[in-house]
């Protein structure tokens, strides 16, 4: 089941309660407002107050005349309500500002419309914010053969899972996602004409590496298998446009597809180099009956706390992890278990402390003592 990447966001955000924790809202609309000929600026001051900001403005010329419209874009985790949709309209007319629109994933009060319509403030939610976004996508051409869809899986796989605090490391921009096209070659090995094993290596098809393989029949020792690409056989591929695969993935043209620079004819000769090695077979004993193309999505994640950020890279047909910079320790080869909320770093059980005070989690590095004997734990802030 395809996952929207419109409730991958809401996912994030749900994790990040505080509007100025990102800026994915403010990035789409920056996006639409672009290509529908705006330029923008970013927390305007709005009138004579240096306290009264606008999230956006955006400008553009109509003839003699300048139109500009102003954008208030929130981030959190709750509805907007009405006491802060009056607040955007007092803001719009300090700054002189006849055209205002309230953005909000999260969607509105009653009360909210009520101040909307009272001073004619326009609304946009995740339908509107969605409608705007899809009509701003070029047309696509050129068909990706054999797609897979993004799992489900995805969603519970794109934050720092597992970490007692991962909530602390949000996301830094929008999630990346490219098309990544994979040659599937199924091979058969037979010595004294009888068959030795049967199976398929997977190889990359942007660099030509192999990154997987199975046995189907037969047994060799010492055939490469990550276990990252295999089960992606069992997937139905489809082939259709970008847009349709899924659509809402195309948003701040954070989707790519990898062009394939490997060739069917390198793939075969790149299946018995690999056979060769892993069973000292003479090459006229491999033959490769097939070789089907998939174009498998590959998700990459920044994550951030502080000025640290972390990346992940999945397989994102079965969720599948990649890459995880969260997943070690910073100051051991362990697996980690929470992040330090003082200096950002991902540590393991053993270099793990909880102030006593606050609770918060630290690494060994950054906690303080308190007492000779008893030896309290304490953030610097607690410590005094």
């Amino acid at each position: 089941m395809a996952l929207s990447i419109f409730e991958a966001v809401q996912i994030a955000m749900a994790a990040q309660p505080s509007p100025d924790s990102s800026n994915l809202v403010v990035d789409m609309v920056c996006d639409v407002c672009r290509v529908e000929g705006f330029e923008v600026e970013k927390n305007v001051q709005a009138g004579e107050s240096e306290s009264h900001f606008v999230g956006i403005i955006a400008s553009r010329k109509k003839g003699n005349k300048t139109q500009k419209v102003a954008f208030e874009c929130w981030e959190g985790d709750r509805q907007v309500n009405g006491r802060e949709v009056e607040g955007f309209a007092h803001r719009l007319k300090s700054a002189g500002l006849p055209d205002g629109i309230y953005v909000s994933p999260k969607g509105f009060t009653g009360d909210a419309e009520f101040m909307a319509r009272k001073f004619g403030v326009e609304l946009w939610d995740l339908a509107k914010l969605k409608e705007r976004v899809e009509k701003i996508k070029p047309p696509e051409r050129d068909k990706v053969p054999g797609t897979l869809p993004v799992s489900r899986a995805v969603a519970s796989q794109i934050l720092a899972h597992g970490l007692e605090n991962g909530s602390i490391l949000r996301l830094g921009s929008m999630p990346k996602l490219e098309f990544r096209p994979y040659y599937f070659a199924d091979f058969v090995l037979a010595q004294s004409k009888k068959k030795v094993a049967r199976g398929v290596i997977v190889f990359d098809g942007v660099d030509g590496r192999e990154c997987d393989a199975g046995l189907f029949e037969g047994q060799l020792k010492n055939l490469p298998g990550s276990g990252l690409f295999l089960e992606c056989l069992e997937i139905e591929p489809s082939t259709g446009s970008m847009p349709q695969l899924p659509p809402e993935l195309e948003m701040k043209n954070s989707v790519t597809v990898a062009p394939a620079t490997a060739t069917e004819e390198t793939v075969k000769a790149r299946v018995a180099e690999v056979l060769l090695q892993a069973s000292n077979a003479h090459p006229d004993d491999v033959s490769v009956p097939e070789v089907s193309l998939l174009h498998i999505p590959i998700v990459t994640v920044e994550l951030q706390t502080g000025n640290r950020s972390y990346r992940k890279i999945l397989q994102a047909a079965t969720g599948k992890m990649i890459w995880d910079e969260t997943r070690k320790c910073s100051l051991c080869d362990s697996a980690t278990s929470a992040v330090c909320e003082d200096c950002g770093a991902v540590v393991c059980h053993d270099h793990t402390r909880l102030c006593s005070s606050c609770r918060k989690h630290l690494c060994t590095g950054c906690v303080t003592v308190k007492g000779v004997i008893n030896k309290t734990p304490l953030c610097r802030s607690c410590h005094g």
